[in-house]
Parts: C-alpha cells; sequence; structure tokens
C-alpha cells in the first residue's frame, strides 16, 4: 500500500510483451491511487522501468514498452506520487470524481427505488452487486415479515402455523406411540418384505399390525419355517385375533388368542377344496375328475396325472402313487366320490385295484335301487344291476389319489420356498 514513500507495491508482478499481471494485487482500488501515466519500477537485475498505458484489473495493466526479456515474480514498485504534477493532479481527481459518481448514483438507487432489483457498487475497486431497499423484505406492523416477502406474518409459533394452513399434524412426532403419526412400515403398513413377530411369539400384547413372515412357520398348525406367511393382528385389549395366510400353501386361518394360547379356524377357500360330484365341497387335493369318455380334469396337487379309458366302465389313473388316505374322504379306502341322482342315491358302484407302478384302475358298475319308488330305481333297458358301465355322461367320478415326492406341484412349491429364502438373504 501506499506509505510515505508514496509507492504501491503489494504483491508481486510478471510482464509478457505489453502485459504486467499482478499477484496478490489490487490495482484498481480507490486506496491504490494506481492509474494510467505511472512509472512502474520492476526490481529485475538489471532494474527495469515501464510506464502504465491503461489498468485493466486488479491484476491487470497495459504497460510500454514491451518487457525483454519476459519477467515473473518480480518485486516491484508503483510511483503513485506524480500526482504532483498538475496533469497528475487532475487525473487523480477525475478519477475519484468518476467512481464518486457511479457509487452515489447507486446507492441513491438503493436508498430510494422501490423496485424490486439489485444495484451494483465498487467497493475497493471490485464491483459488488446487492439488492436494493425495495428488494429487501418489509416488516408488518407486528414486526413479522410477510408470507408474500418469505415469511409467516406471526412472531408465534402458533400464530405462524395458522398463517401458513399448517393443521395439527405440524406439532405431531412420527413415532408408534399413541398420538404419533405413523409412517410407511409403521406395524407393517406399507411394507413389502418386512418379517413382523414370529407367529409363535405373539401373545396379548402384541400390537395391532400388518406383517409378512417369509421364514416363519407355526408349530401348532404343523407348518414348517419359509412356509411364506402373512399376518393381520387386531389387538382389542388382551384378545387379540389374527388372520394368517400361507401364501405357497393357499390356505387361510383365523386365530383368536384365549388368555394363554391361540385358538385357529381353517377357511376354506377354492384354493384348498374341491367340488364334489354330488355339487358338496370337500377337502381339496390332489384329486382328479374323470368323465364318462375319459377325459379328466387334475387341480394343482394332482397336476402330472393321466387318465385312460380301457374299455366299458374301466378308467386307469397313472402318475400317482395309490389313493390318499385322507380322513376327510373315508380313509385309504373312501378316496372317491361316486355320482349320484336327485335323490342322493349312488348311480353306480365302484371298485379299483392299485397296480404295482401305483396307478390305479377304476371300475364302474351300473346300480339299480329296487326297494326305492319305480322312477328313483335306476332301472336303464338291456342294463342288468352290477353290468359294467361308464360313468354317467353328465356327472364325474373324483378321485383322491397319493402324488409322488417329485410331482409338478411339489416341484413348484420347493422353488417358491427357495426363492423366498433367496429373497430374504438379499
Amino acid at each position: 500500500m501506499p506509505g510515505e514513500n508514496m509507492l504501491y507495491n503489494t504483491g508481486t508482478i510478471a510482464i509478457n510483451g505489453n502485459t504486467a499481471t499482478g499477484t496478490g494485487t489490487n490495482w484498481t482500488a480507490p486506496a491504490s491511487q494506481v492509474r494510467a501515466g505511472q512509472t512502474i519500477i520492476v526490481m529485475s537485475n538489471p532494474v527495469q522501468m515501464f510506464q502504465i498505458s491503461a489498468v485493466n484489473s486488479a491484476t491487470s495493466m497495459t504497460v510500454t514498452p514491451a518487457a525483454s526479456p519476459t519477467l515473473s515474480g518480480q518485486k516491484y514498485g508503483i510511483l503513485v506520487s506524480d500526482n504532483i504534477s498538475v496533469d497528475g493532479l487532475a487525473q487523480a481527481m477525475s478519477q475519484l470524481i468518476k467512481e464518486y459518481d457511479e457509487n452515489i448514483g447507486a446507492w441513491e438507487t438503493f436508498a430510494t427505488t422501490s423496485a424490486n432489483q439489485s444495484i451494483t457498487v465498487t467497493i475497493n475497486g471490485t464491483p459488488v452487486t446487492i439488492p436494493s431497499i425495495g428488494k429487501l423484505a418489509q416488516k408488518g406492523s407486528n414486526g413479522a415479515i410477510g408470507i408474500a416477502d418469505g415469511g409467516t406474518g406471526a412472531t408465534k409459533a402458533e400464530d405462524a402455523r395458522t398463517n401458513l394452513g399448517l393443521g395439527s399434524s405440524a406439532t405431531k412426532d412420527v413415532g408408534t406411540t399413541a398420538g404419533n403419526i405413523m409412517q410407511v412400515g409403521a406395524f407393517g403398513l406399507g411394507t413389502i418384505n418386512g418379517d413382523g413377530p414370529l407367529l409363535d411369539a405373539m401373545d396379548a400384547f402384541t400390537p395391532t399390525c400388518f406383517s409378512s413372515h417369509q421364514n416363519d412357520g407355526q408349530t401348532q398348525l404343523g407348518l414348517a419355517a419359509n412356509t411364506g406367511i402373512t399376518s393381520i393382528v387386531v389387538n382389542r385389549g388382551s384378545r387379540p385375533t389374527r388372520i394368517h395366510q400361507a401364501y405357497i400353501l393357499r390356505r387361510t386361518w383365523f386365530s383368536y388368542y384365549g388368555g394363554s394360547s391361540w385358538s385357529y379356524q381353517e377357511a376354506y377357500t377354492t384354493g384348498n377344496t374341491t367340488r364334489a360330484s354330488d355339487g358338496t365341497l370337500k377337502a381339496a387335493s390332489p384329486v382328479v375328475k374323470v368323465y364318462s369318455d375319459g377325459s379328466y380334469q387334475t387341480n394343482d396337487e394332482s397336476d402330472g396325472c393321466t387318465v385312460t379309458r380301457l374299455g366299458i366302465g374301466e378308467y386307469l389313473v397313472e402318475g400317482c402313487e395309490g389313493l390318499n388316505s385322507d380322513a376327510a374322504w373315508g380313509g385309504i379306502d373312501g378316496g372317491f366320490d361316486i355320482p349320484t341322482d336327485r335323490n342322493k342315491q349312488p348311480l353306480i358302484w365302484l371298485d379299483y385295484v392299485v397296480n404295482a407302478d401305483g396307478s390305479v384302475l377304476v371300475k364302474t358298475y351300473h346300480r339299480t335301487h329296487p326297494g326305492a319308488p319305480v322312477f328313483a330305481r335306476n332301472e336303464i333297458q338291456d342294463i342288468s344291476e352290477a353290468e359294467p358301465v361308464d360313468i354317467p355322461r353328465d356327472q364325474f367320478l373324483s378321485v383322491r389319489v397319493e402324488m409322488p415326492v417329485d410331482s409338478l406341484y411339489n416341484q413348484r412349491m420347493i422353488a417358491a420356498e427357495l426363492a423366498m429364502t433367496a429373497e430374504e438373504g438379499e
């Protein structure tokens, strides 16, 4: 900075041709008093002198003559005291008046305009842009900045919330206790793969929730781990109720907590029942429906079985391992549901043979009811009692079979369990 020697020597200088570049300089600051026409002395070896032709910026000037050789990183001094001449004094005063006029005009705009605009002033030779009074936020009569100006129009939190249209939720915390605001995932709501409390661990204190259990089972129902269960729990105090769906098995249960243990009731749906030939629902799979001409229909669990009509009243069911001994169908010898008439009287006799390969040969015979009224005796011209006949054309015979371990259904179940286990490990 200029001192008693009236030199400006802040920073260092480099000169390449007619261009001088400063490092750590501020040649345009009013306090520097640097202007065109002044002399620069560069402390090179030998010492060189230049005259300023133009001050371009705080770090750039045009000088004459051109430097030869190029100079860099040199100490220097600018003689700013040459304004003792009339010409020098006139130039200095002209520069100061010009900067004063520019700044005073900008400050006048700052103080008087009501427009939303910015102004530019020069401070120490550097242009600075600042907002005018009209662009600054104005306080209202209550001392608060209005909403239109980016404020709240209030000095109290509750008044600010009212002005901004915020409801009571603005003062609520996010959480899972009473009075809190729930977030996605609270109590399992909105989650995709979130495991909830284990089913065997649920009790009277389990909260109302939605949960899925990818790796869970249920001991009381005999469901192994990784069954895949979705649950809805509704807690009414100390006696919660639940709905569970084993989505791989497509079975659903309702359960109720009695204070020390859970009771379960299974729901019958189209996924775990089959409609028998008499129209009633029975425990489902694996069931094969056999029709008069040997055509057949399997369900999911009996998928893979085939039926062939060998002759009148003879149907061979293959792809199975004998009959299923489900008690709901009468045990090992009751895995059949035969056609009946409108009085629920059987229309055929049935016999079967389980072959060594597990296939089942089903034999059907005409059946009459001599003790019934004439219209209900099931008498057919030229067909005698117990004579081989096909299954009645408008009905079907249901056969419940035992499927092999590697059946198509079991393979799908294993693949689903493996996929669910893999998802859990991700």
